[in-house]
């Protein structure tokens, strides 16, 4: 079966850090840490998905302008829940570290970045972050300096 669905790292550029989420404990794993995720139908256009999920699960308004794609469609398996999911990867900057937890989580907390992959239980959110991550580097990189003549 394949499901949708949609990725989103909030990133407080001022001070490197990204926001996780708590996810609570479940009959099929432990407590643990992720960027907003959420499901979408095949049909709802990823963006809006993204800026619903967004708002649903921190309160924070983006708006779409404020969407960067990472990567366009992430995909992977689960083979032991016999699914194949398909994700946009988006990053939005954003300047305030104030959340809106929705009930869905148990907390939350901006890590800096280079402790964000260490908190990561999944292995797809570890790959999609390195991918973030270095899109967010690639972005400040100064640029070539031309050789002299």
């Amino acid at each position: 079966m394949i499901k949708y669905s949609i990725e989103c790292w909030l990133y407080n550029d001022l001070h490197d850090r990204f926001l996780l989420l708590r996810c609570p404990v479940t009959h099929r794993h432990d407590e643990y840490w992720q960027p907003v995720t959420g499901g979408r139908n095949a049909e709802e256009p990823c963006v809006e998905a993204c800026l619903r999920e967004v708002e649903e699960e921190t309160g924070v308004k983006l708006a779409a302008e404020m969407l960067e794609t990472v990567i366009p469609e992430f995909c992977f398996c689960i083979p032991e829940a016999r699914i194949e999911l398909r994700k946009p990867v988006y990053l939005a900057r954003v300047r305030t570290e104030k959340v809106v937890l929705s009930s869905e989580h148990i907390g939350y907390y901006w890590f800096d970045a280079v402790d964000v992959e260490g908190h990561l239980h999944w292995d797809s959110n570890k790959e999609s972050f390195r991918q973030v991550l270095a899109f967010t580097r690639r972005q400040f990189a100064p640029a070539p300096s031309s050789p002299s003549r």
